[in-house]
């Protein structure tokens, strides 16, 4: 359900009215309505903040939504924690994860309003066969966003779990890996970019013991690439290019984001109401108004749309889901049980993409279709955390 909501936003209610359902049938049969996960805490505050957020805001047409989204996020968090109980079904859910960023890349050339231009170094001859073919086309940032967060996962599963695979998971596991890299290339998305790479050498020095030196050498290979390519123009170009004017705009957006949160620290000012709200009392001085649609950052954004507590109780999921998977990968390296291994390094990586993805960007957050994903990849920590505890000596 929640995957239709993807496609067709109308299917959010259904979502979440689904997840409740589930919910009310296991609390029937169980007595409780959930295995606990440790970040119980800090979602139990997010639900509180919802009522908050649709009182607070000027729109609710477009805090509505959001809020659901937000909802069928946290169910489909719960549904994979508690139905990923078995070391199969955990195999199962992973490959649904990598499938969707398949699916999120193979449809890219027809959905996706491409940048051409937008960096030297990327020929715009390689966009001639893409046509967008959707009327409710994506943003390259957004499908840059969550192909970040799957990507450090799928290299994970393969090179920690590559011992543990036949030829048809390896073949599987490298080809999701490559597609996720390429497309991700393709979206000219530097702050995904700066994303990946530092998500990418973490798997890396998870992984391997020595891989310092490879990533010594890919910097002295990068830095080589550049001066080739004229340094001082590729670098300034890298810096200006922007879809929204630039470093100085972004200062400014962060600016009124920041007066925002002064003004309205208890309650934000209701999920989605960002553009408006700005463009009302805390307009931009170089942009036309409804040219800025967030907050172009993460942290700023959730604070914004549910508060100081809001982004305090996300903040304490980040931490916590971190912690889990340092604990998987640690129990995983001791036990010998590989693919938890595999998983904690995907999962470790995966927060270090969300993380400095964030500092530019907001686009894993309630206003974009996949923001759910990012619950997905927690349900996934859950569950394989879930497992690690029930085994002898965790």
């Amino acid at each position: 359900m929640t995957a239709a909501s993807l496609v067709y936003p109308s299917w959010l209610l259904a979502a979440v009215l689904t997840a409740a359902a589930f919910r009310l049938v296991r609390l029937a049969a169980t007595g409780r309505l959930s295995v606990r996960t440790p970040i119980d805490l800090p979602v139990g505050l997010i639900l509180l903040m919802i009522p908050v957020t649709l009182w607070a805001t000027a729109l609710p047409e477009l805090t509505r939504v959001q809020a659901l989204r937000l909802l069928s996020g946290i169910g489909l968090y719960y549904a994979i924690a508690n139905w990923g109980n078995t070391s199969q079904r955990l195999r199962l859910l992973l490959t649904g994860l990598l499938l969707a960023g398949a699916f999120l890349a193979l449809t890219a050339p027809f959905s996706v309003v491409w940048p051409i231009g937008k960096l030297p170094f990327i020929p715009p001859g390689w966009y001639e066969r893409f046509q967008t073919l959707l009327a409710d086309s994506i943003h390259p940032n957004v499908l840059a966003g969550s192909l970040v967060l799957i990507l450090p996962i799928a290299l994970a599963w393969l090179l920690a779990g590559w011992s543990r695979m036949d030829w048809s998971e390896r073949v599987f596991s490298g080809a999701v890996t490559l597609l996720l890299m390429g497309m991700l290339m393709l979206t000219q998305s530097r702050g995904a970019w700066m994303a990946a790479a530092v998500a990418i050498g973490l798997v890396l020095l998870l992984c391997f013991r020595r891989s310092w030196i490879w990533l010594a050498g890919l910097g002295a290979a990068g830095v080589a690439t550049l001066v080739w390519l004229g340094f001082p123009q590729s670098f300034d170009s890298i810096l200006t290019a922007n879809s929204t004017g630039g470093l100085a705009l972004r200062e400014e957006i962060w600016s009124r984001a920041v007066m925002i949160i002064e003004d309205f620290p208890l309650t934000g000012i209701g999920m989605g109401s960002f553009p408006n709200v700005a463009d009302a009392m805390y307009p931009f001085s170089p942009v036309a108004s409804g040219t800025i649609h967030h907050a172009h950052n993460l942290f700023l954004q959730i604070a914004v749309d549910l508060g100081l507590l809001g982004l305090i109780a996300w903040l304490a999921i980040f931490v916590i889901i971190t912690l889990m998977a340092v604990q998987l990968l640690q129990k995983g390296r001791k036990n010998q049980e590989i693919r938890l291994r595999a998983l904690g390094i995907g999962v470790v990586g995966s927060q270090s993409a969300l993380f400095v993805h964030g500092l530019t960007d907001a686009v894993t957050w309630g206003m974009v279709r996949p923001a759910p994903l990012v619950w997905a990849v927690w349900g996934l920590a859950a569950a394989g955390w879930l497992i690690m505890r029930q085994k002898p000596g965790s």
